[in-house]
């Protein structure tokens, strides 16, 4: 032994008390031997100092061995005991196990011959069930706070099985992907996430396998981009890492996904591409523009000295006219590619949102009647102020109108809906039931000259951009062929901030 072990004997037979120390002294081992012969003595004992083990009677005068041992418990007091029981009480010997005694002997000589060996085999015993009650808690506790790190993690953390079958889904996987734990676990990732359409996702499913076989072999696929669908239907694009997840043996069962959604981010380099692809064509449409200007006016001067001759046939007359028509609609073409080369100065005011876009539906009242389109404007109710040029602004919202409008040919409902966001700024929705927008030319329709109306420039949505990047502003599309199309403006944080709640008109 180390150490000496420290014994408190409980014994109210002073015989079998001395027959204890007997044994453990001609054992040869170092103990230290205490005797006490009452319960609350031992209590006392107890209470004041510190034991290895403790040997308690069944019986005392002031009361049972075993509520002795119960008021132990309920205070507090850990030590490993032996509890001295009748000759042939299984019945007792089996209460004591329930309270947590550690072993049990008969009053007996050949019970106190044995002591020793009891006594050794109970502090071993002792010291390696608290030291694996203590590995057990530490246990738990790592991977409570591993679980509370990756659970609560901001990216979409899942595991799935060889099959495709989730496993693990973690509270950032619930906010990105919309679909709650109890939703997925057990289904195949596959069938939730990608696309709908079948050729995209029999596609994707072949990627996804390829990924999975190098995971299989234990290859880890970075950073990869793919586009998932949300609970809601919203396509998102995310960066995806895989890697392997391995058993106790090192063999691979699984793999671990960590999805970033970057969908904003993406926009963002979209913006910020177009935004220079935007300046370069500004740069050579103000150049054009301006050589155009002066023979274009010389033409239109020279048409209408022509148009003011009388003696003109008619006939002649009426080319004239169709020359001059076409000369006006060519100088509009270069007023608005001066525009969106060089826009005017804006003129900073903070401004009732809701104002300005009923004072822009103004112009629409008997368009909108004339082509059976129903108006639905919901109002956002105290919304902060907008730090916006009113006239810019109108421009924007108007041009997004009458594109709605002219979307709806057989009629329609066009909704405008004003509301705040969860960063504090206000946004503007414009959504139509129109033909909507074929998926190849999303991309496009911010290009300038790009149109697929048969009148038109191709410029407006470029200045409707150029005009909300000058306020600091932001715009999103989202169109569905056959059901209509929806752009939202994005305002940034005004300078004071309120509640608001939206209220439909």
């Amino acid at each position: 032994m180390d150490r000496a072990i420290r014994i408190l004997i409980a014994e109210e037979d002073p015989l079998f008390a001395k027959m204890i120390e007997d044994s453990l002294r001609e054992s040869g081992g170092t103990y230290l031997v205490e005797k006490v012969f009452s319960g609350e003595e031992c209590f006392k004992k107890l209470s004041d100092g510190k034991y290895d083990i403790l040997l308690l009677d069944y019986a005392f005068s002031d009361g049972e061995g075993l509520d002795w041992l119960r008021k132990f418990n309920q205070s507090g007091i850990g030590i490993p005991t032996i509890f001295v029981t009748p000759r042939g009480d299984p019945k007792m010997s089996i209460e004591v196990m329930k309270e947590g005694v550690f072993d049990y002997i008969n009053r007996s000589a050949e019970c106190a011959k044995a002591f020793p060996f009891v006594v050794n085999r109970a502090v071993e015993g002792y010291h390696l069930m608290v030291e694996k009650v203590r590995l057990q808690k530490e246990l738990i506790e790592t991977k409570n706070f591993l679980e509370s790190i990756v659970d609560r993690a901001g990216d979409a953390i899942s595991v799935v099985d060889l099959e495709g079958k989730i496993l693990y889904w973690n509270e950032g996987a619930e906010q990105i992907y919309g679909y709650r734990k109890e939703e997925v676990l057990g289904k195949r990732l596959s069938d939730l996430l990608l696309p709908t359409d079948e050729n995209l996702r029999k596609e994707e499913e072949r990627t996804l396998d390829d990924w999975m076989a190098r995971v299989q072999q234990g290859g880890v696929v970075p950073n990869v981009e793919v586009k998932r669908r949300t609970k809601d239907g919203r396509e998102i694009v995310v960066s995806m890492t895989l890697s392997p997840l391995r058993d106790a043996e090192g063999r691979v069962i699984g793999a671990s996904r960590i999805c970033k959604d970057i969908t904003h981010l993406k926009k963002a380099e979209e913006r910020l591409l177009l935004s220079e692809r935007l300046t370069s064509l500004g740069e050579l449409t103000a150049g054009v523009a301006h050589e155009l200007r002066n023979p274009l006016a010389g033409i239109k001067i020279n048409t209408q000295i022509l148009l003011r001759k009388s003696d003109l046939p008619e006939q002649e007359k009426r080319l004239l006219k169709n020359t001059l028509e076409g000369i006006e609609k060519i100088q509009k073409i270069v007023d608005d590619m001066l525009h969106f080369a060089k826009p005017k100065a804006a003129h900073f005011r903070s401004e009732e949102i809701n104002e300005v876009v009923a004072s822009s539906l103004v112009i629409f009242q008997n368009k909108l009647k004339k082509s059976n389109i129903s108006l639905d404007f919901r109002k956002g109710e105290n919304l902060p102020k907008v730090w916006i040029d009113t006239h810019q602004i109108q421009q924007v919202l108007v041009n997004l109108m009458l594109n709605a409008i002219q979307a709806m040919e057989r009629g329609g409902t066009l909704t405008i809906r004003t509301f705040c966001e969860k960063d504090r700024g206000v946004g503007v929705e414009v959504k139509d039931t129109g033909v909507g927008i074929p998926k190849p030319y999303l991309k496009k329709i911010f290009d300038p000259f790009f149109t697929t109306k048969s009148e038109g420039t191709g410029l407006g949505l470029s200045i409707s951009l150029k005009i909300l990047e000058n306020h600091g502003a932001t715009i999103d599309v989202s169109s569905e062929e056959g059901k209509g199309s929806t752009f939202t403006i994005h305002f940034p944080e005004p300078k004071s901030s309120k509640m608001c709640n939206t209220l439909a008109l």
